[in-house]
């Protein structure tokens, strides 16, 4: 029996459609990518030294602790992998891996990368960029980023309503930025209610964006998703 519904914004999964549910937003992502499975990697950053052992397609260790683990790859050499409720950007071209552990941000080298350097702060780059992420249909994020550590965010369908709220982003390497957004959700909306987090890899060049979403009740939901540029 068919599961499938068309509209005239595309096709969808009708009994995972339903609006703040939480497989709406991500039954389009990529699939899983296993590459890294078998890999273990030390990143080095300000002194400090962080274990990753990718050891099987849903598992990794972090630090020597067991975690869930969801990879999307990004491009030839770049991966968004999710550990548990944390996540890591790997970089395989650069040797370089930017962490963000419990809320922190770290930028760092592989262990014994000779003149390997970090990923950078994006500073300012991001002001004025406007860009919808459509996350499957009628579902999507809009950014409008007003300063270096300022945004204005809205989910559908409710884009009128736009929430000012913090964010950080890196600079993975142009034309990649790696956005770090909190949120308030608002009810009615395409995201489950308690979201809190959004972590986007965002490439500029492809306009496409590599991501997971946080919240409280619900497991991580990874993304991706296409941009729309707007006025």
């Amino acid at each position: 029996m068919r599961n499938y519904t068309y509209t005239e914004g595309g096709v969808f999964i009708a009994n995972k459609d339903n609006m703040a549910e939480q497989y709406g937003i991500g039954q389009y992502r990529y699939p899983h990518n296993y590459e890294l499975v078998g890999r273990s990697i030390t990143v080095e950053a300000e002194g400090r030294e962080y274990a990753i052992e990718f050891t099987c397609r849903c598992g990794a260790s972090l630090n020597g602790k067991k975690v869930e683990c969801e990879i999307l790859k990004c491009a030839p050499g770049l991966y968004f992998a999710r550990l548990g409720f944390d996540v890591a950007v790997i970089d395989l071209n650069a040797s370089a891996a930017t962490l963000i552990l419990e809320g922190e941000i770290i930028r760092g080298v592989f262990k014994g990368a000779e003149g390997a350097v970090a990923h950078a702060c994006a500073g300012d780059e991001m002001v004025d960029t406007k860009v919808r992420w459509v996350l499957g249909c009628g579902r999507y994020l809009e950014q409008r980023f007003i300063s270096a550590d300022k945004l204005l965010a809205s989910w559908s369908p409710r884009d009128e309503k736009r929430d000012e709220t913090s964010y950080r982003a890196v600079k993975v390497g142009a034309p990649y930025f790696l956005v770090d957004m909190k949120s308030d959700i608002l009810k009615n909306v395409c995201a489950p209610f308690f979201t809190d987090h959004v972590i986007l890899l965002q490439d500029y060049d492809r306009c496409m964006a590599f991501g997971c979403v946080f919240g409280k009740g619900f497991d991580p939901i990874m993304v991706t998703g296409y941009a729309k540029f707007i006025d």
